[in-house]
């Protein structure tokens, strides 16, 4: 499903969201959906007449298996490159190599088990950087969901590509549940840092995207966003009051 020109939304995925940018024989893919989502992502390259050899790379704006599942066989069917945040990683040492980790994440192997397996790293991207897809992909570093969050720019599409650190319905924003190794002032802060973009489309991690109006649907969510914070703490101080009976 083309949303922009050469922005496509991967069909079909059963939870998260996959974006797809086309540009001559260029393929880049946003993240990559649940385990199991790998063939309807290789479906959809074959049902805009592409090769699965035009993928070229992978950006993930976080390391959560819901946007990893079948990264590990795609990038394998098709040489893409997986690029990601340092923070969203885990280096191994004695093999000079990284992997995709996140907080509180099980025990990965190099086993092909879904969630279980270990899934590489190619090449790390650090904030502010431009990535030359699309007249200029800009790489903003929003840690707060994960620490390694990202979300991804077209400036000249008004396009943003949000992950988790935000969610829509097609009309309206909203915030991701707190997950083990959320950072709420870090998040705040991420979203402060979006707000000043002049975005129009928002394609999201989970839901539906926001085709007009970003920016300003953004400052909506932002003016009521003050009871995040204290019903949090209000959560961690029941959390604490139980656990010390």
């Amino acid at each position: 499903m083309e949303i922009r020109p050469g922005i496509h939304q991967v069909p079909g995925l059963r939870w998260s969201n996959a974006f797809l940018l086309v540009e001559g024989h260029q393929l880049t893919l946003i993240d990559a959906g649940l385990p199991g989502d790998g063939k309807k992502i290789r479906s959809y390259i074959h049902h805009i007449g592409r090769d699965l050899i035009d993928l070229k790379q992978v950006v993930l704006t976080h390391s959560h298996p819901d946007h990893t599942g079948p990264l590990k066989g795609l990038a394998q069917r098709t040489g893409a490159v997986i690029i990601a945040h340092a923070l969203d990683t885990r280096l191994r040492a004695r093999t000079a190599s990284r992997w995709l980790h996140y907080p509180f994440q099980p025990p990965a192997f190099g086993w092909n088990v879904p969630f279980l397996h270990r899934i590489p790293v190619h090449k790390l991207v650090e904030d502010g950087e431009t990535l030359p897809v699309l007249g200029g992909l800009q790489v903003i570093h929003t840690p707060g969901h994960t620490p390694g969050s990202l979300c991804l720019f077209l400036p000249q599409a008004g396009v943003l590509f949000t992950g988790d650190t935000l969610l829509a319905d097609g009309h309206s924003f909203r915030r991701p549940a707190p997950f083990p190794g959320t950072n709420l002032r870090a998040y705040r802060a991420s979203l402060d840092r979006l707000s000043q973009l002049p975005f129009e489309t928002a394609c999201v991690g989970h839901g539906k995207p926001l085709y007009q109006g970003g920016s300003a649907k953004l400052q909506e969510m932002l003016d009521h966003y003050f009871w995040l914070t204290p019903r949090w703490n209000w959560l961690k101080r029941r959390t604490r009051s139980f656990i010390g009976r």
